[in-house]
C-alpha cells in the first residue's frame, strides 16, 4: 500500500497561554486503511484531526511538524489550493451536526453544496440516493425540513451523507456514530467499509467506543493529554495493549451489573404514564383541507417506581425522546396523563408548575446547545440553585458547586470558563452537573453518555447508580447503547415508529426476547473483537 497522509513531529499550542495541547504527534495512513484515534474526551484527537483539514481555531498555533499529503505539506499550502483539497479530496464528519448544519437552510440546500453536477434534478436524485444511504428511507420527505425538525441522530446521518458526498480519499470521521442507535450505527459502519473498498478510500476514525473501533479499524492509535502513547495492530492490541492506560480504556467498557431491587408492593411509582400520545400536525399546502399527523408518540404507558431506573430504547425517531420532553412539559400532549409523584402535571397552575419542577430535571443529547454560550460554567450550574432556592447564601452555593463538579471528574477551574472552552465530552459533564446540584426525584437521561469516552461513561454511570442509591432517585433512561442499558435499569421499553413494542424486566428482555424488532437491536450491538 501507498502512503497517503504522513504527520511528523506535529506540535500544538494556544496562543493565549503559550502551553503545548500537542506534542510530537507521528502516524501515517495508507491508502484503503481506516485508522481509529481514541483516547480520554480532551486528549486531543478532534485537534489532531482539525490540524489536518486546517480548521483549528485562531486561538491555535501549530509550532512544529508537517503534515504531507501525498507528499506535499499542506501546512504550506495557500487557503485556496487548501479549501480545493478540502472539497473534493478530504472530508469530515464533525461530533455535533447540530453545530455544523445552517439553521436557516434546508437540508436540500446544504447538502447541494457538496455537489458539482450543474443539472437540478440529476443533484436531487443523487441527493435521495445519499441520504437513503446512511439510513433516511423517507429522504424525499427530509430533504425539505430544517435542521431543528430533526432528531439527533438524523442530524448526525445528514453530516455523514454530507461527508461522502464528494467521494474523498481521505475521510476524518469525528465520532460519527455517537448519536446514532445500533441499527444505524451498524449500517453506517458497513456503508463506510463499502466505500473504503469501493474507492479505496482511506478513513480516520475518531472514537471512544472500542466496540466499534476493534470491528472497523486496520490500526489502534491511543492518545492521551496531547501525546501518543500507543499504536498498534488492531488485533495485537485488543489482545495484549502494551500501555497501562490502554488496559484502563478497555477495563472501562465493562460494566457491573445493577443489583436487583427487592419488590415494592404498595404503589409508590415516582413516574406513571398512562395512554401518552403526542402527535404533530404536518405542514399542508393551502388549498387542503383534511389535516394530517405525525404518531410521535403512540399510547405509550410507563410506570417508574421510586429508586428505580426505566430504559427506552430504540431506532432514532422512535419517540424516545419525545416521550421525555412531553414529561418536561415541552412537548405538548394530545391526549393520556403525565403523574410525577402522583401529581398530574397537565393540570398544575404556573405557580404550583414552578413548584413542582424542581422535583424533576432532564439531561439533554446535545450537550452545546443545552448550554447558555454566553454564561460561565460557574453561573450555568448554580442558574437553577439561584431560582428554586433563593435563600441559599455563597457559602453553601460554593461547597455545592465544588462537591458536583468533583462528582463528574472536573475542577473548580471550570468555574470561570465558557462552554465552547470544553470538548464535548467536558459539556456533557457539565449538563449533568447543572442537573445533579438541584438534588432532583426523577431524572430524564436523554443519552447522556453518548458524547463521553468509555473512562468518564463508566465513571458517569457510576456516580449515577450511587446518587440512586444514596438518595433514591428515579431515572427515566433513554438510550441507543443496549448493552450500558442492560447494567443501569431494572426495566425496559422496548419503542419503535411511536408505540412499545415491549416492555418488562431488563434482563429477562435482554436475555429470552422473542420480538423480532428486539433482537434486531440486539444483534446489532458491536462487540470487541479480540
Amino acid at each position: 500500500m501507498s502512503k497517503l497522509l504522513n504527520v511528523k513531529n506535529l506540535s500544538l499550542e494556544i496562543k493565549s497561554s503559550n502551553k503545548n495541547i500537542l506534542k510530537n504527534i507521528n502516524f501515517d495512513i495508507y491508502k484503503s486503511e481506516i485508522v481509529s484515534l481514541i483516547g480520554e474526551s480532551g486528549s486531543g484527537k478532534s485537534l489532531t484531526a482539525l490540524s489536518i483539514i486546517r480548521l483549528l481555531e485562531k486561538s491555535c498555533r501549530i509550532t512544529d511538524g508537517e503534515i504531507n499529503y501525498l507528499n506535499k505539506n499542506i501546512l504550506l499550502l495557500e487557503e485556496k489550493k487548501m479549501r480545493a483539497i478540502r472539497k473534493n479530496e478530504i472530508s469530515m464528519i464533525f461530533q455535533e451536526p447540530m453545530r455544523s448544519l445552517n439553521p436557516v437552510m434546508n437540508i436540500y440546500d446544504q447538502l447541494k453544496e457538496s455537489y458539482t453536477v450543474k443539472n437540478t434534478k440529476n443533484i436531487k436524485k443523487e441527493i435521495i440516493n445519499n441520504l437513503v444511504s446512511v439510513g433516511i428511507s423517507d429522504a424525499e420527505r427530509v430533504i425539505s425540513l430544517y435542521p431543528h425538525q430533526l432528531s439527533g441522530g438524523m442530524k448526525q446521518r445528514v453530516m455523514i451523507a454530507m461527508a461522502i458526498a464528494c467521494k474523498p480519499k481521505l475521510l476524518i470521521a469525528d465520532e460519527p456514530t455517537t448519536s446514532l442507535d445500533v441499527t444505524i450505527q451498524k449500517q453506517v459502519l458497513d456503508l463506510l467499509l463499502e466505500l473504503k473498498n469501493k474507492m479505496n478510500m482511506s478513513i480516520l476514525f475518531i472514537t471512544h467506543d472500542l466496540a466499534v473501533a476493534s470491528q472497523i479499524s486496520d490500526k489502534i492509535i491511543v492518545m492521551r493529554d496531547g501525546e501518543i502513547i500507543e499504536k498498534a495492530n488492531t488485533t495485537n492490541f485488543f489482545k495484549n495493549p502494551k500501555n497501562t492506560y490502554s488496559k484502563s480504556l478497555l477495563d472501562s467498557t465493562h460494566y457491573l451489573k445493577k443489583e436487583n431491587k427487592k419488590e415494592t408492593n404498595h404503589n409508590d411509582n415516582t413516574l406513571d404514564i398512562k395512554n401518552l400520545r403526542v402527535y404533530f400536525e404536518e405542514s399542508k399546502s393551502f388549498f387542503s383541507k383534511q389535516k394530517k399527523f405525525i404518531k410521535a408518540v403512540d399510547d405509550v404507558s410507563i410506570k417508574i417506581k421510586t429508586g428505580s431506573t426505566h430504559a427506552i430504547v430504540g431506532e432514532s425517531g422512535s419517540g424516545k425522546t419525545t416521550v421525555a420532553k412531553a414529561v418536561m412539559g415541552l412537548a405538548k400532549i394530545t391526549s393520556g396523563s403525565i403523574k410525577i409523584q402522583n401529581k398530574d402535571i397537565s393540570n398544575l397552575s404556573s405557580r404550583e408548575t414552578i413548584n413542582h419542577r424542581k422535583n424533576y430535571q432532564m439531561i439533554f443529547q446535545d450537550p452545546f446547545s443545552s448550554l447558555n454560550p454566553r454564561m460561565r460554567i460557574g453561573a450555568i450550574i448554580k442558574e437553577g440553585l439561584c431560582f428554586l432556592n433563593p435563600e441559599i447564601n455563597k457559602k453553601e452555593m460554593d461547597f455545592l458547586l465544588e462537591d458536583v463538579l468533583y462528582k463528574v471528574g472536573m475542577t473548580n477551574d471550570a468555574l470561570k470558563k465558557y462552554p465552547h472552552e470544553f470538548s464535548g465530552g467536558q459539556r456533557q459533564r457539565i449538563a449533568i452537573a447543572r442537573v445533579l446540584v438541584l438534588n432532583p426525584k426523577l431524572l430524564i437521561c436523554d443519552e447522556p453518555t453518548s458524547s463521553l469516552d468509555v473512562t468518564v461513561q463508566k465513571q458517569v454511570i457510576n456516580l449515577l447508580t450511587e446518587i440512586q442509591r444514596r438518595s433514591n432517585v428515579s431515572y427515566l433512561f433513554i438510550s441507543h447503547d443496549i448493552k450500558l442499558v442492560s447494567s443501569i435499569s431494572d426495566t425496559i421499553s422496548v419503542m419503535k415508529n411511536g408505540k412499545v413494542v415491549e416492555s418488562g424486566k431488563t434482563f429477562d428482555i435482554i436475555n429470552h426476547t422473542k420480538n423480532e424488532y428486539t433482537k434486531k437491536l440486539l444483534s446489532s450491538v458491536p462487540q470487541i473483537i479480540n
